[in-house]
Formats: C-alpha cells, structure tokens, sequence
C-alpha cells in the first residue's frame, strides 16, 4: 500500500511520466464528456462511461488495474452508482472512489460516508474535483 501511495504521489506531481487514471461513470453523456475534459486539462487520464455495467465489466472483471480511481454519480438506469460502489468496495476496498451526485442527503449516501466513500455535490467545477483527487491521492 505504502508503494502504491509513492506510485500515486510521483503521477500527482509529475514526478514521471505517468498520469493518474479516472474511470467516470454517468448516465448522462454529456456529464461524462464535461467531467472527462476537465480531468484531461488537469493533466489526468480519462475514460468515461454511461453504463455502470461496463463500469463493472473495467474495474471487476478485468482487474480494474487500468485505472487508479473511479468518479461516479449514484442514480443511474439498471445498476446504480450504490451497487457499483459495493461491489468495487468488496473486491478492493482501499480503491479510491468518488461520488458525484445532486442527491441531498440519504441513507446510501450517509452509509457512503461512513465507509470513507468521498462525496462531491453537483454542481461542481473542475477545480474542485482535481483537489479532491489529490488530497484523496495522497
């Protein structure tokens, strides 16, 4: 874990060659789209998708090793946001996550927080989301 935080210091701070990479999941394209650009002007590595399925498919059945955090809403069609989380949270549980969402309060999001999940609120800028990946990095 110690060199897995050295490894993820030197991509924040460009230390090498390598950029850290975000998995975006967001039913709404054009949520993705904005989020993925922003990350991608910060100097990070993006994949967005819109189906918490495929999402699954990148993290769980392949091993998820293509990707160093995942930024993702909560309410989407077929498998939330919810599910996804607990199921990356149950095969890897120190995997970084963030959630973004417009949901007030709730139970889910309450557990979220407990768990050490880190939550974003929509609307939100760029900026804001790059230094929630870093302190969330380092």
């Amino acid at each position: 874990m110690k060199q897995e935080r050295q490894e993820n210091r030197s991509k924040i701070h460009g230390d090498g060659n390598e950029r850290i990479r975000v998995l975006v999941v967001d039913d709404e394209e054009i949520q993705v789209q904005s989020i993925c650009r922003g990350l991608f002007l910060y100097g990070y590595d993006c994949k967005g998708v819109t189906d918490s399925r495929e999402a699954h498919r990148l993290l769980i059945d392949e091993g998820g090793e293509a990707f160093d955090i995942l930024v993702t809403d909560l309410t989407m069609p077929g498998k939330s946001g919810y599910e996804l989380i607990e199921q990356v949270h149950g095969v890897t549980p120190r995997f970084p996550i963030v959630v973004i969402t417009g949901l007030t309060p709730t139970p889910e999001v309450n557990h979220l927080k407990k768990i050490g999940i880190t939550i974003l609120q929509k609307p939100f800028c760029p900026d804001m989301l790059d230094r929630v990946l870093r302190n969330l990095l380092e």
